[in-house]
């Protein structure tokens, strides 16, 4: 997405903040009533949160609020893991609309961190946990520990996804602390996203049953993954939605409706597998999230 293409004339634009990390680099817009996060590279900027300062509560970029399909497989988690921060729309909601559910946030870049602390409401307690560390690395060491219920990754860069936070191998690493009844939900970006395909090859080599979530504008896909035996059809993912009972400032219904059950069925793509041999993990990962070049291996286009 471009930078000011949401911006218009009438509206009091102001930089809040701006800083160069190890890993991005990073503005805080306030437009108006809304507060943004965004990370440059390559020239372009990608939007990372925004919320709205009258309702700070309620999500207002659609991805944020697709990633709640994930609910429909597993309405009463008792324990949440969310890989990348950003501006903390996602984790905030989550931890709002259940009070109770212990949530671990993981996220690489201290800068994020203390910027979300400083200007998007971020409200940490012994529920709602930050955690500065590589998701994988934080992973690997949750192996074994007591699982969780609900996983949601949205880890991303400017301009591409760490590439060893999308392979099988990964993956198989979430499985391994997720509890049986547990969900996994991926923001898989918009429309510019050409490695959708992959996505859904690489989820469904470890996960027996994958969704797809879009709004009808292909502004945001979500992939839900489950280790459910049986596939839910489109009917069980509307009766879930009319059966939801936990309040929430937008219709289930309406997420259930975003469903795509036929969605990347036919296309032809290669999984995703880790690149590097395993003594070399720790400087591979390090390379992925400091990598600020043009060859990588997911890459993301701005939107626009």
């Amino acid at each position: 997405m471009k930078f000011f293409e949401s911006f218009n004339s009438t509206s009091s634009f102001e930089i809040l903040a701006k800083t160069r990390s190890r890993f991005n680099e990073v503005y805080v817009i306030q437009n108006g009533t809304q507060r943004e996060m965004w990370f440059k590279g390559g020239g372009n900027f990608f939007l990372q949160s925004r919320f709205d300062m009258q309702t700070r509560d309620i999500p207002v970029l659609t991805y944020s609020k697709l990633m709640m399909a994930s609910l429909l497989f597993n309405d009463m988690p008792k324990r949440a893991l969310i890989v990348g921060l950003g501006g903390g729309s996602v984790s905030n909601f989550l931890s709002h609309c259940f009070p109770r559910v212990h949530i671990d946030v993981v996220e690489v870049d201290k800068d994020v961190i203390e910027l979300c602390r400083k200007y998007f409401f971020l409200r940490e307690s012994d529920q709602y946990r930050i955690h500065e560390a590589d998701a994988r690395v934080f992973i690997q060491n949750a192996l074994g520990k007591e699982p969780y219920d609900l996983i949601l990754l949205d880890a991303f860069k400017s301009g591409s996804v760490p590439f060893h936070l999308k392979t099988s191998e990964f993956y198989q690493e979430i499985q391994s602390i997720l509890s049986p009844s547990g969900v996994v939900a991926s923001n898989l970006y918009g429309k510019s996203n050409l490695k959708k395909p992959s996505d859904r090859r690489t989820f469904i080599s470890v996960f027996p049953q994958i969704y797809f979530f879009e709004d009808p504008e292909r502004i945001a896909t979500v992939l839900v993954a489950t280790g459910q035996e049986r596939p839910w059809s489109k009917g069980d993912i509307q009766r879930a939605a009319e059966a939801f009972n936990i309040p929430m400032p937008f219709s289930m219904s309406s997420l259930a409706a975003c469903y795509r059950p036929d969605m990347l069925k036919d296309e032809k793509a290669n999984e995703f597998l880790d690149d590097f041999d395993q003594p070399d993990f720790h400087k591979v990962v390090e390379a992925n999230n400091t990598f600020k070049g043009e060859n990588r291996r997911y890459p993301i286009k701005s939107h626009g």
